[in-house]
């Protein structure tokens, strides 16, 4: 039934990576070259947004500071040379405990000081905003810039160091921090990261659902079924079928994305993401625009 779906099926996807990230593969122009040889009509391009230089400092995990300009500049370029396809110039934001100043400065958004979340889309310098949580931060007092990369396979001790109550309590109470923040989201990526490595809870984690569903609701966000971890050891999409159908229960809209980090992988899975959409109960997927605006394609 899928595949007959998606034969007519308009192809999307809203969450991929480049070289900039520190860890992908391909410039802009690669991306869209990808997307286009796929068909697809809306793609996001989504790089990582710098993190300080104290926690990032040979840009291994994100754009580093002087990249930005050019980073936009290509996607914009990108974007005129292929008006058969909508490329958004977007960013990924990497929340940690007290990392709202930084990063809406880097947004172009430092007059938001005041307690009240800014807009989505309300960025000068990106057209959409993805919120993700890939670290454990504020764990020692007095060092704002410790964390820890809980989906990192070269720091997979830390796992056993803390346990996986204690990881996926904690990643929760920063999720829901970053959906509550000033911060501009549009969507959530990824939303039950920590199992990227395999290691999913062995305690019922399912209570923890509706509120994250409840969250994300409450604040107008979006989120995606992110097909990369199909190809990761917990061998199963970003999130599971039972978050993912909390947040259809809870009526978050959800689009779908690879995660792509090389041109390859652009739009990878896309028919697994449909089964899960569907089997969750979601009639549509929800596009975002260039423009800040969402518009939705039928699923059935």
């Amino acid at each position: 039934m899928v595949f007959a779906i998606l034969t007519n099926m308009e192809l999307t996807d809203t969450h991929t990576h480049t070289v900039y990230s520190g860890h992908g593969e391909g410039l802009p122009d690669e991306l869209v070259e990808a997307a286009l040889a796929k068909n697809l009509t809306t793609l996001a391009i989504t790089e990582h947004l710098p993190l300080p230089i104290e926690m990032d400092a040979d840009g291994s995990f994100s754009m580093q500071g002087p990249q930005t300009a050019q980073y936009r500049q290509e996607v914009a370029q990108a974007a005129s040379a292929n008006p058969q396809i909508e490329v958004i110039c977007g960013v990924e934001v990497d929340w940690y405990a007290g990392c709202e100043g930084h990063v809406l400065k880097q947004l172009g958004l430092t007059g938001s000081t005041s307690g009240t979340p800014a807009l989505a889309g309300a960025s000068p310098h990106y057209q959409l905003v993805l919120g993700s949580v890939h670290m454990l931060s504020g764990e020692v007092p007095g060092d704002a810039f410790a964390y820890w990369p809980l989906d990192y396979a070269d720091t997979v001790d830390g796992w056993y160091e803390r346990g996986p109550l204690y990881v996926w309590e904690h990643y929760v109470a920063h999720w829901l921090d970053a959906v509550s923040s000033k911060l501009p989201f549009d969507i959530m990526a990824h939303p039950d990261l920590p199992k990227k490595l395999g290691v999913f809870p062995d305690f019922d984690a399912s209570r923890y659902w509706p509120e994250m569903a409840e969250a994300a609701a409450e604040r107008g966000l979006m989120i995606e079924v992110n097909t990369s971890g199909l190809y990761y050891a917990c061998e199963q999409v970003f999130p599971g079928p039972e978050l993912l159908a909390e947040f259809c229960r809870a009526g978050v809209p959800c689009t779908i994305s690879s995660d792509a980090h090389e041109p390859a992988n652009v739009n990878r899975s896309h028919d697994q993401a449909v089964k899960a959409l569907l089997e969750a109960g979601y009639t549509y997927l929800t596009v975002p625009t260039a423009d800040g605006d969402r518009r939705q394609v039928k699923l059935l």
